[in-house]
């Protein structure tokens, strides 16, 4: 109902003053903007109005509910991290972390959209952000970020295009997810490789590398340190040639691309992520089907798996 329409016969008192019952209506408009908007915004977004706090335990979950973005603490550790971790998986589970490197000691975090329209984490009132997308936007500030079901958190221009402005599958930490790249591109100077987490404690960038070496043969190599301690072999066409047991899977689309500045490879691999986390070897670690590994490394009280796994849909 339109409490401003003339027509309208509702009153709040017979004997209010004008400029109190100006007062009243202006207030109740103020309040039912506020509530309107506080439940219009996407709960997979942030945008400049709309930003998730730490001390409220708040966080974004994609349209799907696969995947939610928001802060946690990796192990023992009370450190505060932004992550991507799966929704519907009891104990978190993240697979991509934003400020692994430089963690927050409190959760005086706030992650929003800054005055540059970058995503950007702050810490309590601090004005230099934590961690930032740190892109040069042009124009005005019109941008919003959004987790995917894919588990893609993308920055958005807001207008009826949807530019896409940033996206955390260009920058990889440790979880390889289906549609996501492994390779570089010589024209942007982007290099998508994926690094281990230093400990179950600590998700800053470890010891172990898994990237694409160029050449007249290129193939995926991980790497100790500056040690390459397995290679995947070349590129057959339908296959890597160290991994032979690639061809005993038909539920993957895999995808190679060596043209126009680009050398990636990448897969479709449905309901499936692949899982590169160098560690001790513990059973919680490998899926009760695999599908295939593509390392293992005997070291003194250590062996490392990288794995594709299906996590839902098992047969």
């Amino acid at each position: 109902m339109d409490l401003t329409h003339p027509e309208t016969n509702i009153s709040f008192c017979s004997d209010t003053p004008e400029p109190v019952m100006n007062s009243v209506k202006w207030l109740i408009r103020l309040l039912l903007v506020f509530f309107l908007f506080h439940f219009s915004f996407s709960a997979d977004t942030i945008t400049l109005d709309h930003f998730i706090h730490d001390n409220n335990d708040e966080a974004i979950v994609s349209a799907g509910n696969i995947f939610a973005l928001g802060f946690f603490s990796a192990g023992s550790s009370t450190n505060r991290y932004v992550g991507i971790w799966y929704y519907q998986i009891p104990v978190k589970t993240p697979v991509w972390v934003a400020n692994r490197d430089n963690p927050i000691n409190d959760t005086s975090g706030i992650l929003r959209i800054d005055g540059r329209g970058n995503l950007a984490l702050f810490q309590g009132n601090q004005t230099l952000p934590v961690w930032s997308t740190n892109i040069s936007i042009a124009g005005p500030v019109n941008s919003f970020a959004q987790i995917l079901d894919s588990g893609n958190l993308v920055l958005l221009q807001n207008d009826s295009r949807k530019a896409l402005l940033w996206q955390s599958f260009g920058h990889p930490t440790n979880t390889w997810l289906s549609h996501m790249k492994i390779g570089f591109n010589l024209r942007t100077g982007l290099n998508q490789s994926y690094t281990s987490w230093k400990s179950p404690d600590d998700p800053g960038v470890g010891n172990y590398t898994f990237r694409m070496n160029p050449g007249v043969s290129p193939q995926m190599v991980l790497y100790k340190g500056s040690v390459p301690v397995w290679r995947s072999g070349t590129w057959t066409g339908i296959m890597w040639s160290g991994i032979p047991e690639m061809e005993q899977t038909l539920l993957f689309n895999h995808y190679f691309n060596d043209t126009d500045g680009e050398l990636s490879f990448s897969s479709d691999a449905c309901f499936g992520t692949l899982l590169f986390k160098p560690t001790k070897l513990r059973q919680p670690l490998l899926p009760s089907k695999p599908l295939f590994i593509f390392g293992n490394w005997a070291q003194p009280q250590t062996s490392i798996y990288i794995i594709v796994r299906i996590l839902q849909n098992e047969k």
